[in-house]
Order: structure tokens, then C-alpha cells, then sequence
């Protein structure tokens, strides 16, 4: 029990949770996220609920994410705007979004319509949050603390993909759909009141009668010239679009047609992947000094869809709860290296605008997700989805040989 307590107080007192503000925005990342999972997660069954088709629940899942098309416009406003207002905004429109989705399942009017246009509204919400947060960061540290702090964000990720989609699966079976977006309503109220709490931070800004889209080309050039920004980004782009859409569009088809352990075990499943990702966020903020940031990339980027290849193949529940887990270990490994390289080399007047494309990148997860959703409506599920990761291994391996500079990015 002491060694416990000297742990957590080793946390508070040496991570980057010991500045005031950051803590705050860490708490307010656990509430979002949690609430943004059990979403996924719900929307994805009510998806299956409502068409019984694959395909639809593809197209479902890429609307959830078509907002993030519009996220380098969304960089330049952070870099413009009171960043803390941007994040309050955001979550008030999630929270107003499943108070809507609330009303339309007690009502008995939701239909497939509904829910593919709340959807896309939701996104554009995404599109906004994750780069003003991610640019909030450098803000609230000291620059010695920015590993730690992206680490401890991604930790309070994937507690959430823990919890939110453990809370989103079972709160179906047991209060129905409608239950679960009450969690979910309160949850984005519950980030709306810390998120008040978070003061107005100073942050560099571009000149002011720079146009937006002038500012905007100005951040696409300053990535295309700065390899340390633009090899991440272009793995991160690859990675979306054939390894990521593994949690939205085939986990529930997994979990219904090849598994058949229902809601439950697909919040579950999606929850190992979370705990995975929560062992490598811990393991990232263990250590007093992270080397070798590109190698570290490279082997979280081939394990991870080789590892979700083995998934594919399996029937078993049990297996494919360790495969998973794995996945989560790996995929923790690619996305924390690919912002703290990204971050650690990019000036602080771009920030908002490098995170922005970070984030504007994702946007060929919808399309993977909807690619995924038709190939599984032909082919099934475990061909569709052993197609994808093998693909996506073939692809890590090629940008490897040619992007040679990877291995020393730091």
C-alpha cells in the first residue's frame, strides 16, 4: 500500500500533472473520451439494430469521421481563437447532440437518416476538439515535460477506451440504447463544468491580417518542407485508412457474426484494445527519458497490423481478447511517437495548424471504414479484414525502405 501511494505521489509531483492546467485538461480528455467511446460504441450496435447490414454500419462509422476533412481549417482557428474556448464549444455541441439522440430513441423517431446526419454533425465537433487539445498541451508544460504530457494524454485515452466502451456495452443489455446515451449526455456536461474551471492560457498566434487561407497554406508548407512533421503524418494517414477502421467497422462485425458474444463482448473487445493501449501510455511515462522516438514508431507501426491479421484468423473469444490487447499495446506505441514527434519539431506559432493536419489526416479513416464496411458486406468479415491489415504491413515495410530517416528521427 506505501509503495502505491509513493507511486501516485511520484506521478503528481514529478509527471506533467504536477502544472495546474494541464491536470485540469487531463481531466477534462478522461470525461470527453469516455463519453465520445461509449458513442462509438453504441452507435455502432444501433447501426447493426436498425439495418442488419455491414455496409450501413461502415457508412455510419465514416460519417462519424467526415468532420475531420475540415480539421486543418479547424488548426487555424486554434492557432487564432482562445483555444480554451474552442475545446468548451466543442463539447457543448457533443453534449447537445446526445441529448438530441436521447429524445429521438425515447420517442421511438430515430432512423438510419437521423443518425447518419447527427453523425456527421458529431464529427465536425471531433474535427474541432482533438487539434485545439492537442495544441492546448505545449501550453499548459514546460517544454522538458511534453513526452510525458502527450504520454499521460494518451493514458487518459485509453482509460476511456477502457471504460467508455465496457460502460456503452453493457449499459445496452441493461437500460437499453437510450440508458447509455444518458450516461453519455451527462458525461459531456460533466467535461463542460472542468473545462470552465481551465483558465485562458497565452499562446502564439500568426499575424493577424493573415488571411485564413493563406495561413492555412502556410501550414501545409511548413509540414511538406519539415520531414520530422511530414513522415508522421503520412504514416499516421496510412495507418487510418487500413489498420484503424478495425474498431469501428469490423469489432462489431466480429462480435456478432464471427465471435458471437453480442453487445457485451463487443465492448469488451473494444476495451482490451484499450488496455493495451493504457500498459504502453504507463510504460512511455515510466521512463525519465524516451530515445530513439522513429525506431519506436516503426515497430509499433508492423506490429500492429500483423498482430491484427492473427485476429482475423481466430474464433475464439479468449484469443481474440490477448490479440487485441496486443493491437492496443502497438497501437498506443504508434500514435503517442507520432505526436510527440510531430509536436517536439514544430514551432509553437504552428502548432494548431500542424495539429490540425495531424488531425486532418483521419479523414482516410471514414473512407477505410467505408471501404471496410463494403468489403465485409462481400467477402465477410475475416477476409475483409486479413485483406486490410496484410496490406497495411506490406505498406509500413515500403514507406520504411524509402523513408529511410525514420530510424533517426528523435
Amino acid at each position: 500500500m506505501i509503495k502505491i501511494k509513493g507511486s501516485l505521489s511520484q506521478i503528481l509531483t514529478q509527471s506533467a500533472l504536477r502544472h495546474k492546467g494541464f491536470r485540469r485538461l487531463w481531466v477534462a480528455t478522461l470525461l470527453s473520451s469516455t463519453g465520445r467511446w461509449a458513442d462509438i460504441v453504441v452507435v455502432g450496435w444501433l447501426t447493426l439494430e436498425l439495418t442488419d447490414s455491414a455496409l450501413m454500419v461502415g457508412i455510419v462509422t465514416a460519417c462519424k469521421m467526415a468532420g475531420y476533412v475540415l480539421a486543418p481549417l479547424m488548426g487555424v482557428a486554434a492557432d487564432r481563437i482562445d483555444r480554451r474556448k474552442l475545446l468548451i464549444l466543442a463539447s457543448m455541441v457533443s453534449g447537445l447532440i446526445s441529448v438530441v439522440m436521447l429524445i429521438l430513441l425515447t420517442t421511438g423517431l430515430l432512423t438510419i437518416g437521423y443518425l447518419i446526419a447527427l453523425s456527421v454533425l458529431s464529427s465536425l465537433t471531433w474535427a474541432l476538439d482533438n487539434p485545439t487539445r492537442q495544441a492546448l498541451v505545449p501550453d499548459l508544460v514546460d517544454p522538458e515535460d511534453l513526452t510525458n504530457a502527450i504520454a499521460m494524454n494518451s493514458v487518459a485515452t485509453e482509460i476511456t477506451v477502457i471504460v467508455g466502451p465496457a460502460l456503452g456495452g453493457l449499459l445496452i443489455p441493461l437500460f437499453g440504447l437510450s440508458g447509455a446515451y444518458w450516461l453519455i449526455a451527462t458525461i459531456y456536461f460533466l467535461d463542460l463544468f472542468v473545462l470552465f474551471q481551465l483558465n485562458s492560457t497565452k499562446q502564439s498566434s500568426p499575424r493577424n491580417h493573415e488571411p485564413p487561407f493563406k495561413s492555412l497554406m502556410s501550414g501545409f508548407a511548413y509540414a511538406r518542407h519539415n520531414h520530422a512533421v511530414l513522415i508522421p503524418l503520412l504514416i499516421a494517414l496510412a495507418l487510418n485508412l487500413l489498420v484503424a477502421p478495425y474498431r469501428y467497422s469490423f469489432l462489431p462485425l466480429y462480435a456478432r457474426y464471427v465471435l458471437d458474444v453480442g453487445p457485451a463482448g463487443y465492448g469488451f473487445l473494444t476495451s482490451m484494445a484499450g488496455c493495451g493501449a493504457l500498459v504502453t501510455g504507463l510504460w512511455i511515462i515510466a521512463q525519465k527519458k524516451l530515445e530513439r522516438r522513429g525506431r519506436l514508431l516503426m515497430l509499433g507501426s508492423l506490429v500492429w497490423p500483423a498482430t491484427l491479421f492473427l485476429f482475423s484468423l481466430s474464433t475464439s473469444y479468449y484469443l481474440s481478447l490477448v490479440l487485441v490487447f496486443i493491437a492496443g499495446l502497438a497501437q498506443a506505441v504508434c500514435w503517442t511517437m507520432i505526436a510527440t514527434l510531430i509536436l517536439s519539431n514544430t514551432s509553437p506559432a504552428m502548432r494548431g495548424r500542424v495539429m490540425g493536419l495531424r488531425t486532418g489526416v483521419v479523414i482516410s479513416l471514414p473512407f477505410g471504414n467505408l471501404l471496410a464496411g463494403a468489403a465485409a458486406q462481400s467477402w465477410g468479415p475475416v477476409f475483409a479484414l486479413g485483406a486490410y491489415t496484410a496490406s497495411a504491413a506490406l505498406l509500413m515495410g515500403l514507406i520504411f525502405i524509402l523513408a529511410s530517416k525514420l530510424r533517426h528521427l528523435d
